[in-house]
């Protein structure tokens, strides 16, 4: 069966739609874990996740990456220097407790909220714009 794309915005939103999946289950499992001697917050890492998403659907070697304009000496430089690594990794700059761990139970939940609405806000623009076709549809049928 052969599907009709009638706008890229679903594809894209379902892919943020998995990264919101993927980072509440790693929030999850941090929370899971607060008591676990040694154990490390672990996060995912956005860029990364969308640059994947890129190149599955352009290429690896797209060339419309967005420079950021300076106009003066006084402006920030590019952030060029940020390269983190893989998509997944260890949360940092919590300190650890006395078995080692280093799950902060409020940075976590707060983590999970945001998360949340996010993920709330995702669904409620994917519900509209699909309001937005069938009402183009319904419409349409008037004509």
């Amino acid at each position: 069966m052969s599907f009709i794309e009638v706008s890229p915005v679903y594809k894209y939103a379902h892919k943020a739609l998995d990264y919101r999946s993927i980072r509440q289950d790693l929030i999850s499992g941090n929370i899971a874990n607060v008591d676990t001697p040694f154990y490390k917050p672990r996060d995912i890492n956005f860029e990364s996740y969308l640059s994947e998403a890129m190149n599955e659907e352009f290429g690896k070697n797209r060339s419309f990456e967005l420079k950021m304009a300076q106009t003066s000496s006084k402006h920030l430089n590019s952030l060029q220097e940020g390269n983190k690594g893989g998509m997944i990794f260890f949360r940092d700059g919590h300190m650890a407790r006395n078995d080692g761990n280093s799950v902060d139970l409020d940075v976590e939940t707060s983590e999970m909220g945001k998360n949340s609405v996010m993920y709330q806000a995702l669904v409620a623009s994917l519900k509209k714009h699909k309001g937005i076709f069938a009402y183009a549809l319904e419409s349409s049928k008037n004509i």
